[in-house]
């Protein structure tokens, strides 16, 4: 008798939000684009343009493991789900490096133990923007090569 089974085996990337990425209330300009940055330090940004109403505010940190040894790519991009608000200046800070565009592939894999990955960006509202609570969102991918 033959027995044949079946086995599929893989890797698996685990990602855990520690926290997301925000944005302190900001009073909009009205002549011109509002920006506020949060860096990927939690610090704002000097290019920050505007009257902030509180000091909520702090960088995304996200903790990633992997099972296996293979490089990692990360991947960062807005959703534009706000109309005429968009992230800019994405910023990934991973393993000692700071990434700025993405996909970055070919990284070092974080392994059981895991690796911290903070993240920032650049908010601009428009000048013609509605006033209002805004929460542009972002897509955070890693995987292995």
């Amino acid at each position: 008798m033959i027995v044949s089974f079946q086995f599929h085996a893989s890797a698996a990337i685990s990602i855990t939000e520690i926290q997301p990425l925000k944005y302190p209330s900001a009073i909009k300009n009205s002549s011109k684009s509002t920006i506020v940055v949060v860096n990927w330090k939690g610090a704002l940004g000097k290019a920050t343009n505007t009257t902030l109403l509180d000091n909520d505010y702090h960088q995304g940190r996200y903790l990633i493991t992997s099972d296996s040894t293979a490089p990692i790519s990360i991947d960062f991009f807005q959703l534009g789900n706000e109309n005429k608000v968009n992230l800019k200046s994405l910023r990934v800070r991973y393993k000692n490096q700071t990434l700025k565009s993405f996909p970055a592939s070919g990284l070092a894999n974080p392994g059981l133990d895991g690796e911290y990955i903070d993240i920032g960006a650049k908010v601009v509202a428009g000048k013609n923007a509605v006033p209002g609570m805004k929460s542009p969102q972002y897509t955070l991918r890693i995987e292995e090569q």
